[in-house]
């Protein structure tokens, strides 16, 4: 016999309350919780679903492609891309984690889930020594503030007492003010020495960061090298193999060289390797060469002879590394994904797709469009079709789009300004090769002059109006012309003027305008703008340089100067060389395609120092 109780009975527990009060709202609050915990769990499902975007892809990959390098041979490849994905949604690029949540709040009815929701913006990063476990719940301290949490361990999270968590977690106010769970991947050190730490309070207290937030934020990377030593199974890596890929990457750096792959396929062949032999960097190098990762004009005696080696011993490690190498393309074959290699172009010329928009402006200026969905047409279908021009100015400026790509730039300029004497890019090619400083300004000045007129700052954004691009390439190519001369007074008022009238800054110009204003000595203006536009990834070797410039110039020899060196060293290596050898720059570049850390890259970034520092 089943025997049923009512809501106002004696409950069965012995608990003396009745069972409305007693089991029955436990229950109750149980099921809630659970059906509160699926609705979040399928939150942060959709979200690692649905990201990255495509419109996020790039970024992504150019924030992978500068700190792989270094959380690779510390974690592993599976650990590191978890890593990178975290810092990279959760810090260096929060506001989309912060738009996603600030969504699903404004979707939840729920008031408790919105207060969950709510607490989820900019998740917590915290580097906790576990104190206790007790009940599937953990005690953690964070190693900087003090400040002990919980944090919900399980089966699939197991620490142990002493053990420093790393990574990223949410609050969850249902528990209280001190409880946390992990948002997604979290790394565990076990044996971590005391030095490390030390170490790590260090930079906190030398930082002038106010809060340990603050510090995370700024110095995430620093936190995951530093808490590598003790790291949890099997993807810890020897001091000997980082030593010889740190040999073989300043080999290169010093040579001018540069192949992440090569890198990347030496360092998963040394890494299992009981013993790495005397000849492996001989035998790595001409690998490269033979397989032209790297451009060396060696020969295998010389190489061995360069590195003090054998040559039948630098072969057989050749052998090795190329036999790895086709294995593991070959287990790459049937990848459907490619890694993109991410590279950004610099220079005054147009860019590479102007042409393409110009066809398309040309095909849709005077169309009639009544919807976003015919506009979206429209520009399908005229995207790849050639514009046939129907005045002479339209012609005249093909000829100009055309002659940027030609070899020889000026063969049809007297053809262009026949057609259209006000072209302002024929102005800016006469310019190009005009000797005479003076006439060379005038025409600089006269391009300025006509395109302008044309000229639309009405448009949203400047940039993206195409006919308005000739302009603000006047004026860059003017404010070139006093910078490399040195007349900074002179050039600052047009990068300036550009980046009022294009805060986007598509060309490129706030670095030049950094390069002025460090160069004028105007030292608050200059690190004013840096912090204006230091949130986009790719410019971290450009702007950590310069930082490292400017301290020089407050006190050359400070431990602020030092520290700022080292960095811009760990952001591009191959600066050094530049500054020690005191190298003539390099003008700024008519169009140029570089990756970051790259030799191609710090010869633009000498380009932007030389003047600072000679100023």
């Amino acid at each position: 016999m089943i025997k049923t109780i009512g809501r106002n009975d004696l409950c069965l527990c012995n608990s003396g309350k009745k069972y409305k009060k007693c089991c029955e709202a436990n229950h109750s609050s149980k099921q809630l919780v659970e059906e509160q915990n699926k609705v979040l769990q399928g939150l942060l499902q959709e979200f690692f679903e649905n990201h990255p975007r495509p419109s996020e892809q790039k970024e992504l990959v150019k924030w992978k492609d500068q700190v792989e390098n270094i959380l690779v041979p510390l974690y592993g490849e599976d650990k590191a891309n978890g890593i990178i994905g975290d810092i990279f949604f959760f810090s260096e690029h929060v506001a989309i984690w912060n738009s996603f949540i600030e969504r699903k709040i404004l979707e939840e009815s729920q008031t408790q889930l919105k207060q969950i929701l709510n607490s989820w913006i900019n998740p917590l990063f915290m580097a906790g020594r576990v104190l206790s476990i007790s009940n599937y719940r953990a005690k953690v301290c964070d190693v900087l503030s003090g400040t002990v949490m919980e944090i919900e361990v399980n089966e699939s999270f197991s620490v142990e007492v002493g053990n420093i968590a790393t990574g990223f977690y949410l609050p969850d106010v249902r528990v209280g003010n001190h409880f946390l769970m992990v948002l997604n991947s979290l790394t565990i050190a076990v044996d971590v020495n005391d030095d490390s730490i030390s170490k790590l309070k260090e930079m906190y207290d030398s930082s002038e960061l106010l809060t340990v937030p603050d510090f995370y934020k700024h110095n995430i990377l620093a936190v995951y090298q530093i808490l590598s030593s003790g790291l949890l199974g099997a993807e810890q890596v020897s001091s000997t193999v980082l030593e010889k890929v740190e040999e073989l990457e300043n080999f290169l750096i010093e040579h001018d060289l540069k192949s992440d792959e090569f890198i990347e396929v030496f360092f998963h062949h040394i890494e299992p390797l009981a013993k790495i032999p005397q000849e492996a960097i001989a035998g790595a190098i001409q690998f490269a060469i033979d397989h032209q990762f790297i451009q060396l004009e060696w020969n295998l005696e010389k190489t061995a002879h360069y590195f003090s080696v054998t040559t039948e011993n630098a072969t057989r490690f050749k052998d090795e590394l190329d036999a790895f190498y086709h294995t593991a393309m070959h287990n790459k074959e049937n990848d459907e994904e490619k890694e993109a290699v991410y590279a950004f172009e610099v220079g005054t010329d147009p860019k590479g797709n102007e042409l393409q928009n110009w066809h398309l402006y040309m095909h849709l200026k005077n169309a009639t469009i009544s919807s976003e969905n015919e506009l979206k047409r429209q520009m399908e279908y005229y995207h790849s079709k050639s514009y046939e021009p129907k005045t002479k100015a339209e012609n005249a400026q093909l000829l100009a789009y055309a002659a940027y790509t030609s070899t020889n730039r000026t063969e049809n300029l007297e053809k262009i300004q026949q057609l259209d004497p006000t072209n302002s890019d024929a102005l800016l090619l006469e310019a190009e090769v005009e000797t005479d400083l003076k006439q060379k300004e005038l025409l600089l000045q006269k391009a300025i002059a006509s395109s302008k007129e044309r000229f639309e700052p009405e448009m949203d954004v400047a940039w993206l109006y195409v006919p308005n691009r000739s302009y603000l390439r006047s004026l860059f190519l003017l404010g070139n012309f006093y910078w490399e001369q040195g007349r900074f007074e002179e050039a600052f008022p047009l990068y300036y003027e550009l980046l009022r009238l294009n805060p986007g800054d598509h060309q490129g110009a706030r670095y030049l305008a950094v390069s002025t204003l460090i160069a004028l000595d105007r030292l608050p203006e200059a690190e004013s703008l840096i912090d204006h536009y230091e949130e986009e990834l790719s410019d971290n070797a450009f702007y950590a340089w310069f930082k490292w410039s400017i301290e020089r110039k407050k006190k050359i020899l400070s431990q602020a100067t030092q520290a700022l060196y080292v960095r811009a060293v760990d952001q591009n290596p191959y600066v050094k060389k530049y500054i020690k050898k005191q190298y003539v720059a390099v003008p700024y570049p008519k169009s140029l395609v570089i990756t970051p850390r790259s030799p191609e890259e710090a010869s633009l970034i000498w380009t932007f120092l030389a003047p600072t520092l000679n100023a």
